[in-house]
């Protein structure tokens, strides 16, 4: 599937009016997917490690499902960890996501590489993915906290979810301060250098999430209901797994049976299905509908 690069002037009407706010807005995008995505009310960036821990993976498929399923555009950068399994995330509910690059938007420049596949979903899933640098520009270290003040400037909050003391996940922080936007933060155990990061945010004044609604209402919006989501949406091989399951557990080898799957196969969906909230593991291997 081929999607040609846009540009996408500061001059133009639909340069986003959020940008336009923030210190040096970009002078032009360069995009491919859904540019109108920009131009959505509800807009959260959500960044983190990239060293992700199941604690953030955890956090993520608590926090994220509700706020996607209430219509809440996800915004990242396409790195590895945090920013990645969030826009899995959306690509896993049928949902559009929309990764901020430093570096070129074509194939050749895209960074990391070991992420293509990623954003080839991104694109083919609705979304969009976006860049101030040209096409051909490969990725610079100095690229990445000027593509942060994007990713913080085109979303009305931010949340955090694991960030060392050090890391370029509190630059998008300050930067979304800087530019009056809210900054939420997931807290985590004070023995992991992993969460100190966010720890400290907290005390120095964001606001702690715990649930999706602590998100929400940052929107002013009510969290959907289970019943809003939409199995269609997932993966054919992933709506096979689903179909199912129901409120009574089952366990594992037993899904395999009814639904001829292979367990390698049944055992990697319930991982993904779990890690977006279609899903619980109820423990020893039995899984229930969410």
């Amino acid at each position: 599937m081929s999607f040609e690069i846009g540009i996408l002037p500061a001059s133009d009407s639909s340069y986003p009016a959020l940008l336009t706010q923030i210190h040096k807005p970009p002078q032009q995008l360069y995009y491919r997917g859904d540019i109108s995505l920009l131009n959505r009310p509800n807009m959260l960036a959500v960044v983190g490690s990239r060293k992700a821990t199941m604690y953030g993976r955890q956090a993520i498929a608590k926090l994220l499902p509700p706020c996607i399923r209430s219509g809440i555009i996800i915004v990242s950068g396409m790195a590895y960890g945090i920013d990645s399994i969030a826009h899995r995330t959306c690509i896993e509910l049928g949902a559009p996501t929309v990764a901020v690059l430093g570096s070129g938007v074509d194939d050749k420049s895209l960074y990391p590489r070991g992420n293509k596949t990623l954003a080839q979903e991104i694109l083919a899933g609705g979304g969009l993915i976006i860049s101030e640098y040209e096409p051909g520009t490969t990725p610079y270290l100095g690229h990445f906290p000027a593509r942060n003040r994007i990713i913080a400037g085109i979303t009305k909050a931010t949340l955090i979810i694991q960030a060392a003391i050090r890391s370029g996940s509190l630059i998008t922080s300050r930067l979304a301060m800087e530019s009056n936007r809210e900054v939420l933060a997931v807290p985590g155990p004070i023995t992991d250098p992993a969460c100190e990061g966010t720890n400290i945010l907290i005390r120095d004044g964001a606001t702690p999430v715990f649930t999706a609604s602590d998100i929400l209402s940052v929107f002013e919006l009510s969290e959907a209901t289970q019943s809003d989501l939409v199995h269609t949406a997932l993966r054919e091989d992933l709506q096979i797994i689903v179909s199912a399951l129901s409120a009574t557990p089952l366990y594992i080898d037993d899904i395999a049976h009814e639904t001829g799957v292979p367990i390698t196969e049944v055992s990697a969906a319930l991982v993904e299905l779990e890690m977006i909230g279609v899903i619980t593991n109820m423990g020893g291997m039995k899984y229930v509908k969410a």
